[in-house]
């Protein structure tokens, strides 16, 4: 309860206290402000009075206008440009005798412009507020200086007379050098740069003649040159130019070029023709007998032509590899590494290299470093364990980059089962053909090794016969040729009949080369009719597959 009187007995003299402090500041600065606030109040009252002013005469012009207008027009004016005097707003009482409000006096103090309403007619033309067509006269503006300059040049010409043309003097006393004749200029000046084309060969004989130069001197040079006039001196003698013949009549049988060797007569029997003919001399049948060809004379030999020699010698053939014991192979070896070190050393005593630190030991430390081992031997020790740790460290990080990397190694493996990927350039395809491939062993021995060779293709079996199709690189192929040809016993199902009759074999269709491979993995189809293998072998498109090892008859 105390607290609360004590609040309340501060909130009661709290307004005492600002009233006095108010009147405390209102006294000290009370004297400026009082000049400053009645100095705006009277600029306030005058410009007022200039707005009521002006109201007022704008008022009166008004009026007089409405009187000299029409009854119709003057209404509609003052409908559009007054409104009611019941909407308009009425002006607010003055609070003191010649003092405006405060918003009546920023209203003049910011005095607002609006334009007068645009008014059309039934044919869409601006008709001023008594209902008369405003004449409108419309003028091209230019923006650019270019364009707001052309009037003015226009009437500067117009003004100014034409310049009249000198006649041309006929004496040399009023000819001036300096300025000459017109014509006399054209042809003094200089002339257009034009395109010049530099013809084909010209800075290769330019070239050529320079090497002449430097080889065999100026008289090189001049022989060439006269070998070359030569020769354009008996090209123009052989070659007849159409438009040096001169114009007139020419003679029967005259010809412009040089005369055509005249040709040989066509024989009445050919050669080749007459070794086997009867007569030789027609291919006509003799009156006795209908036969004219000799059949005595054709034999099974075939005439070849004479085989004759290059015009080029044939290059000579590498010469072949020496075959070395391993005796001499080692003995090579430490000769060309002996031959390396002599070339280090000879660039380490010309500066070339740096010298290499002394390969100390525990071994060889006291002998190495001397005086500095018997003066610390505790320190030199560690040191010299620290090289030898160091130098085996650098061996095993030179090991560690040589060692090949997993997928390195794979590639390595798989380059030796198959080979390079581009050797023999495209991929190898093979073709074989099986009487019977219904033994479960021989169809595992297909499928895999195929997949181990990494091989791609398919195993076909149908009734009549079974066609595998083989894709791969070239080493590939002679591993899996050798298996299907020479290692898998085709008949080992049929053991128990005699050998005479082998009713399973197995046949290589064709192999060669195609553009890419056609199949993704090695996979086998079983297809019981031929209708139906030629199917699957046309999605592929390689139907001709089987018309190739139907037709294919085994040795």
């Amino acid at each position: 309860m105390s607290g609360k009187r004590h609040a309340e007995s501060h909130d009661d003299t709290s307004p005492a206290k600002k009233q006095k402090l108010d009147n405390g500041v209102a006294s000290n600065g009370g004297v400026a402000s009082a000049q400053t606030s009645a100095a705006s109040m009277m600029e306030k009252i005058a410009k007022a009075k200039k707005l009521l002013e002006s109201q007022k005469a704008l008022q009166a012009k008004l009026a007089a206008a409405k009187l000299k207008a029409p009854p119709a027009a003057a209404a509609a004016a003052a409908t559009q440009r007054a409104p009611p005097a019941a909407v308009r707003p009425p002006l607010p009482a003055l609070s003191r005798p010649g003092l405006l409000p405060h918003g009546l006096a920023r209203a003049a103090a910011k005095p607002t412009f609006r334009p007068a309403a645009l008014k059309l007619d039934d044919q869409g033309r601006e008709i001023d507020e008594f209902g008369n067509l405003v004449q409108t006269k419309t003028e091209s503006v230019t923006t650019l200086k270019v364009n707001q300059k052309r009037p003015e040049l226009a009437r500067m010409n117009q003004e100014a007379p034409p310049p009249e043309k000198p006649d041309r003097p006929t004496t040399e006393e009023f000819f001036d050098e300096g300025i000459g004749f017109r014509g006399m200029r054209k042809l003094d000046r200089r002339r257009r740069a034009n395109f010049e084309f530099v013809r084909e060969g010209q800075f290769q004989k330019e070239a050529e003649i320079a090497r002449i130069r430097q080889e065999f001197g100026d008289e090189g040079v001049r022989q060439l040159r006269a070998r070359q006039q030569e020769e354009k001196r008996a090209a123009a003698q052989a070659t007849v130019d159409a438009n040096l013949i001169p114009l007139g009549a020419r003679k029967v049988g005259e010809e412009a070029g040089p005369p055509t060797p005249a040709q040989d007569a066509i024989p009445e029997v050919e050669w080749w023709d007459a070794r086997i003919l009867v007569h030789p001399e027609s291919y006509a049948a003799p009156m006795e007998s209908d036969r004219y060809i000799n059949e005595d004379r054709i034999t099974i030999y075939v005439e070849h032509p004479v085989p004759l020699d290059p015009p080029v010698a044939e290059t000579p053939a590498p010469p072949m590899p020496l075959m070395l014991t391993a005796k001499e192979k080692k003995k090579i070896r430490k000769q060309r590494r002996e031959e390396r070190e002599k070339e280090r050393q000879d660039l380490i005593q010309q500066g070339l290299l740096e010298p290499p630190k002394p390969k100390v030991k525990l071994s060889n430390m006291m002998r190495v470093l001397g005086s500095e081992a018997t003066a610390d031997p505790t320190a030199v020790e560690a040191q010299v364990r620290q090289q030898m740790e160091d130098r085996a460290q650098a061996h095993e990080d030179r090991n560690l980059a040589r060692k090949l990397t997993p997928a390195e190694k794979k590639e390595k493996k798989l380059k030796k089962l198959v080979g390079e990927a581009n050797e023999g350039g495209a991929p190898q395809v093979a073709l074989y053909k099986i009487t019977d491939l219904s033994n479960r062993q021989h169809q595992f021995k297909v499928k895999m090794n195929a997949q181990e060779l990494h091989m791609t293709g398919c195993m076909l079996m149908a009734d009549d016969f079974c066609l595998v199709i083989a894709e791969g690189s070239l080493k590939s192929h002679k591993k899996y040729n050798r298996l299907m040809l020479n290692r898998i016993d085709w008949n080992q199902s049929l053991e128990e009949e005699p050998q005479e009759s082998k009713l399973n074999s197995c046949s290589l269709v064709w192999q060669g080369v195609v553009q890419e491979k056609v199949f993704q993995r090695f996979d086998m189809e079983l297809c019981r009719t031929e209708a139906a293998a030629k199917t699957f072998l046309k999605l592929k498109g390689l139907e001709h597959y089987w018309d190739l090892a139907k037709g294919h008859v085994s040795e």
